[in-house]
């Protein structure tokens, strides 16, 4: 067996890393209506910050209200002559 301390150098920074946004992640989840236990991904190596992100960017957020197009602009009338 062999040093493994190479191994656990980059592990131990995605755990600090995962700890460090994990409370900024389960309320911004909560903010936005959302469960937050999706928030708990971000322990995944490489790719966990891209699973959360994309679970924020496209899930449909309840709190949120839907956008309603804006009506179109009135003309200005114009004055009779008479």
């Amino acid at each position: 067996m062999g040093d493994m301390t190479w191994l656990i150098g980059p592990w131990a920074l995605n755990m600090w890393v995962g700890l460090a946004a994990l409370y900024p992640l389960i309320r911004i989840f909560r903010r936005a209506g959302l469960d937050p236990r999706p928030a708990v991904l971000v322990f995944v190596p490489v790719v966990g910050f891209a699973i959360v992100g994309s679970i924020l960017a496209f899930r449909p957020w309840p709190r949120i209200a839907p956008r309603v197009p804006p009506k179109p602009a009135r003309k200005p009338r114009m004055a009779r002559a008479g």
